[in-house]
């Protein structure tokens, strides 16, 4: 009986990160190798955290289109972070990731809450309307990464075609400033990829 495989591939990857501190205009990769989460050929979306203090927070410019081709979209992606504190974090504490979810592509238009679009300090207080991506737990290290900060768990689903990312800073320090080129993170989808049958 002829069976088939059913694997996953990588499709393209978003890339959260700032175009002024972020090495190589916001494409990276970062200034330490050893922090690196991107995937060669991930489309840029506009973030600066490097304002960002402690309690906090902040959300990204909407992304362009997550279409894999034409208007069809990955449901399934993984959420990777690498953060870099101006000080050592308090064990334990977190960085608190959402997905503002959007059906429509202009910055300010269709919106989950209060979001911008725009890549500003978040003070709408509507994480309870946003999709929770999950919390990156702390050690008692300035740098702290997870290529998968929902290891185990299941795969996020966008539902929409369009979207931004809101961090809350509750680490108990605030985000480098000086040299915030560590600092970014990554939407990486998993594609279904059915093989031939054997």
């Amino acid at each position: 009986m002829a069976t088939q495989k059913v694997l996953y591939k990588y499709g393209t990857q978003l890339l959260f990160a700032d175009v002024t501190d972020f090495p190589n205009s916001g494409a990276g990769p970062p200034q330490t190798a050893a922090n690196d989460l991107i995937i060669s050929g991930a489309t840029k979306v506009q973030m600066n955290l490097s304002v960002l203090a402690d309690t906090n927070a902040w959300q990204s410019a909407k992304t362009a289109t997550l279409a894999d081709t034409g208007s069809s979209w990955p449901l399934g992606w993984i959420f990777g972070a690498s953060m870099e504190g101006a000080a050592t974090p308090t064990l334990g504490a977190t960085y608190d990731f959402f997905w503002n979810a959007s059906p429509n592509p202009t910055a300010g238009t269709g919106n989950s809450g209060g979001c911008s679009g725009t890549d500003l300090a978040y003070t709408a207080g509507g994480t309870s309307q946003l999709i929770p991506l999950g919390s990156l737990f702390c050690l008692a290290n300035v740098f702290n990464i997870s290529s998968d900060i929902r290891p185990g768990q299941s795969l996020i689903q966008l539902p929409h075609l369009y979207g931004s990312l809101v961090i809350v800073n509750n680490s108990g320090v605030a985000m480098e400033s000086t040299v915030p080129d560590n600092i970014h993170f990554t939407l990486t989808p998993l594609i279904p990829d059915i093989q031939a049958s054997a």
